[in-house]
């Protein structure tokens, strides 16, 4: 089967995630193609639209959704099936496993994968091949010939990550990729590259649709650290990256692991710079050891998910399990280790007053970091802050193109938050 996989372009937000290679889609190409199939790859950030021409030559075509591109991956779809009326379509993403339903309101949407969709993608693509019957595909939502919409049971997740193969890197043109957060890096001579060396989060946050809580949320699991060092390795000899963007959401959640992956880096003598763009969520595990060896084998600034400088915001409505200590012993070790240092702060969260968003304020001043970046509380769906503001406020913004970080939006007022206040904070 031909198989044509979509990263569409946010029809209003810009943010730097766009200009990073989407490791979900490489990672279906490259399931796909183990299986046998024919594989082509468009992300309309940085190539050329061919999508209506592309959409005549293949059977099957699937989108990667996050919230800001709901709509224009609907619209794009509909162009699909102009150009092909035979084409399947088939979306994925974290909005369309919270909200599948949504999706398949569209008659051009003829399925969605839920969560993690290699496996699913492979069996609905060999079932359209076939005609076979799609209700045995876990994962799997789909609208029936007669309207009906049906859900398949969950996945499970696989467990053994090292089985996985690499990323189909080669399905995109990897010389347009920068890094996320370019700030630090002399940008000439730059070749950067993505990997995730674990995925899913065992915590709890309450913003994040990572969270244990989540509909899209993953068991956590990690990939041996030879298996990571041999993806580098791989990225430096295929495509002459010299830079590396670890994507995970929790890197080192177990330091050990984190700690080997870096000597193992220095052992094989590997010289590469690399970065952790999400941040170091788990503050509390930071340590000198750490540190030391992941400066000696190339990592070149470190961010910290400081979130709020207000206790009740972080214990009651975050739900962080770090503390403000915490934050300051991790931030104090990687400027004495001269890192360039970095944090990330929230304002907007639920019952937030204008003096809790001063300590974060104060906090984030009391630092000794070289950057802060402020963002205002995004109500994804999925998220116990979507479900608050449905519920227990006001969702002020509900057109999902606005759903993006740094907006200079207040999307919800929930309890003491007051959305003139957040953002009268926010631009101080």
């Amino acid at each position: 089967m031909r198989v044509l996989l979509v990263y569409p372009k946010p029809d209003l937000i810009e943010f730097d995630t766009t200009h990073t290679i989407p490791l979900g889609l490489a990672y279906l190409g490259a399931f796909l193609e183990q299986a046998g199939h024919q594989v082509t790859a468009l992300d309309l950030n940085v190539q050329p639209d061919t999508l209506e021409e592309q959409a005549r030559e293949h059977d099957v075509v699937g989108f990667y959704m996050i919230t800001a591109t709901a709509k224009a991956t609907w619209r794009e779809a509909a162009r699909v099936k102009a150009a092909n009326p035979r084409a399947y379509v088939i979306v994925g993403g974290p909005h369309p496993t919270v909200l599948p339903e949504e999706s398949l309101a569209f008659s051009q949407i003829d399925a969605v994968a839920r969560n993690e969709a290699e496996e699913t993608m492979v069996e609905f693509v060999e079932a359209v091949a076939c005609g076979a019957d799609w209700g045995t595909i876990t994962g799997l939502s789909y609208r029936r010939p007669g309207g009906e919409i049906v859900h398949n049971p969950a996945r499970k997740f696989n467990k053994d990550l090292d089985a996985y193969p690499f990323p189909a890197y080669h399905l995109f043109p990897m010389h347009k990729y920068q890094p996320t957060r370019p700030t630090w890096i002399a940008q000439v001579g730059i070749r950067a590259g993505s990997m995730m060396t674990s995925r899913g989060c065992p915590y709890t946050c309450n913003f994040c649709t990572s969270s244990r809580l989540s509909p899209y949320a993953k068991k956590f699991r990690f990939r041996s650290p030879r298996n990571v060092v041999d993806e580098i390795l791989y990225l430096m000899d295929r495509f002459q990256v010299n830079f590396i963007e670890f994507q995970d959401d929790v890197f080192n959640l177990i330091p050990k692991r984190s700690i080997e992956i870096c000597r193992l880096m220095i052992d094989e003598g590997i010289q590469i710079s690399w970065s952790i763009p999400n941040g170091i969520s788990r503050v509390e595990n930071v340590s000198r050891e750490f540190l030391e060896v992941a400066k000696a084998s190339g990592c070149i600034d470190v961010w910290y998910a400081a979130e709020s400088g207000s206790p009740r915001i972080r214990e009651q409505i975050i739900g962080k399990r770090s503390s403000m200590d915490d934050v300051r012993n991790a931030v104090s070790l990687s400027r004495a280790l001269g890192f360039d240092t970095g944090a990330f702060f929230i304002f907007g969260n639920p019952d937030e007053t204008r003096e809790d968003m001063q300590m974060t304020i104060d906090f984030a001043l009391s630092l000794p970091i070289d950057r802060a970046q402020f963002s205002i509380a995004t109500p994804f769906p999925g998220t116990t802050y979507y479900h608050l503001a449905k519920t227990q406020g006001r969702l002020l913004v509900e057109d999902w193109n606005m759903y993006g970080p740094f907006e200079n939006t207040v999307f919800f007022e929930v309890g003491a938050t007051k959305a003139v206040e957040v953002l009268e904070m926010y631009k101080t």
